[in-house]
């Protein structure tokens, strides 16, 4: 570890025991946490609808095939590799009397709402020109998440630069992207059927009750205006209170150059490729797998008397909902933990854990809701808490770069780990689309609208639901243990560069 460490460490490493005299800045309210959690849960509308929905929408609903489908979600990454890092960059440079990071909440909220409702209509043209229609609109949304997504999570390393204020701001964040998360899996499919209810709107299917492309575009329309609404009170209630040196000058080539030299990082982009590879994976398959393994995901479970009207809830609804509600109490059972243990081998630990209760899905009996939900809600507990701790390494990381560098470079820092999830996401829907493709799966037709799926294409079903993205996550936990910043190496870091601004400024 010495190569990663600057000569001024040896004198930090005095002052770690004086960390308790140190003004590392104000605590935050609960109205600027809550604010700031809020801003996750808009991000969390566009994530979750690519997690859950969107394969299932361009396969049975839009009418591409899977093999069009992954295709798209690989390749449209490769504007990323440009897109990513130029946000990050644009981002450290700009200069607002609102800071960095936070105008773009601003200046993209509307559009990010917008894309997410064209994202999901389905324009009556001929294959090619759909497929066409898929790309553009599919690009646009994830524009607009970069363009937004990136300077939100930046702004954790800068409202505060005390260590447990963003722990704490973490789990607020992660609570309200769950609730994001539970307002799309709970609300989208019981939606979708309400707005599609009508007999004469277009695309209305007699088998299924409803027309999906009405319901499809109204949902996601509602939810896209939720999203800009929720991004403007982030807005207005957050602000950046952390500054680069007055003395930094700005050179994109020294900040790409010194990124890539920055141990940790690395360790943390490619940890993060596998997390989102296994959740895509999973999440994908949620669908698939109660309506072809389990042939009881379209069972409704209860109605819901909402006002005016009544919404169903099916299986597979309640079962991710309730997926949902486990995550959230993760976040809050991340406090203690934290209070006892460092964050990286809470990660590594809940890492491991997840391996274990992904694989075990493969051998659950898949008619059993009762089961599958029981073993489903520890899983959820897990998966709830380990983001919490993987973000707050994100602006450790931040941090680390400044101190090693002396350069601050927050957003094309966190617009690498941003690729990195982002790269996640693309490679698991890629392979979760090209595992149905492999393993033969019927789609729908509308003179076919629930297809009989052979033995093979229930396997791959199984497979992409449970042991597929457990393997990812074993690969995500080898390389956690490499990640060198502990407790103890935090302390030096945040004492070091306190002092460095003191001394700036009595300079």
């Amino acid at each position: 570890m010495a190569s990663d460490t600057p000569a001024s460490a040896n004198g930090a490493a005095s002052n770690v025991t004086k960390l308790s005299q140190v003004d590392l800045g104000p605590r935050l309210s609960v109205t600027e946490k809550v604010g700031y959690g809020l801003g996750d849960t808009a991000s969390n509308i566009l994530y979750h609808t690519f997690g859950v929905f969107l394969a299932k929408f361009y396969t049975d609903v839009f009418g591409i095939s899977p093999g069009h489908a992954a295709t798209m979600f690989l390749v449209t990454r490769i504007w990323d590799t440009i897109n990513d890092p130029l946000m990050g960059m644009l981002a450290d440079r700009t200069n607002t009397r609102w800071g960095r990071f936070r105008p773009y909440l601003l200046w993209v909220g509307v559009p990010f709402g917008f894309f997410i409702y064209t994202m999901f209509i389905t324009p009556s043209w001929g294959p090619n020109a759909k497929i066409v229609y898929a790309y553009a609109t599919y690009i646009l949304a994830t524009m607009a998440y970069t363009a937004i997504n990136i300077p939100y999570s930046s702004m954790m390393a800068v409202v505060t630069p005390d260590p447990a204020e963003r722990t704490t701001l973490s789990q607020y964040r992660f609570f309200f992207a769950f609730v994001g998360k539970l307002l799309i899996a709970t609300f989208t499919l019981p939606l979708v059927k309400f707005f599609g209810s009508k007999p004469t709107l277009p695309g209305y299917s007699e088998a299924l009750g409803f027309s999906p492309t009405v319901g499809y575009r109204t949902t996601m329309g509602l939810f896209g205006a939720i999203a800009t609404v929720l991004l403007l009170i982030t807005f207005l209630t957050t602000r950046e209170r952390v500054k680069p040196s007055k003395l930094q000058k700005s050179a994109f080539g020294q900040d790409l150059k010194d990124v890539f030299r920055n141990a940790p990082w690395i360790i943390l982009f490619l940890a993060c490729i596998f997390w989102l590879t296994h959740n895509m994976i999973r999440d994908s398959s949620v669908m698939f797998y109660f309506d072809y393994v389990s042939g009881h995901g379209k069972d409704v479970l209860f109605r819901a008397p909402l006002g005016l009207f009544t919404l169903d809830f099916d299986v597979t609804t309640t079962f991710m909902a309730l997926e949902v509600v486990g995550m959230m109490a993760g976040v809050f059972l991340s406090t203690p933990c934290k209070k006892r243990f460092g964050k990286k081998p809470l990660a590594i630990f809940l890492v491991l854990a997840s391996v274990v209760l992904s694989a075990v899905f493969y051998v659950l009996p898949p008619d059993s809701f009762l089961v599958l939900t029981i073993f489903n809600l520890i899983r959820a507990i897990v998966a709830g808490a380990l983001p919490v701790f993987l973000f707050a390494m994100f602006t450790d990381v931040a941090d680390f770069h400044e101190w090693k560098f002396h350069r601050r470079a927050t957003g094309l820092v966190i617009a690498g780990i941003m690729f990195a999830i982002k790269m996640g996401v693309a490679i698991g829907g890629y392979l979760q689309l090209k595992t149905l493709e492999f393993f033969k799966y019927a789609q729908p037709t509308d003179a076919i609208p629930n297809p009989v799926q052979s033995l093979e294409a229930i396997n791959g079903i199984r497979l992409s639901f449970s042991l597929i993205p457990a393997a990812f996550m074993v690969l995500c936990a080898v390389l956690l243990c490499f990640y060198p910043i502990d407790e103890k190496l935090l302390t030096t870091i945040e004492v070091d560069l306190k002092q460095r601004k003191s001394d700036e400024q009595d300079g």
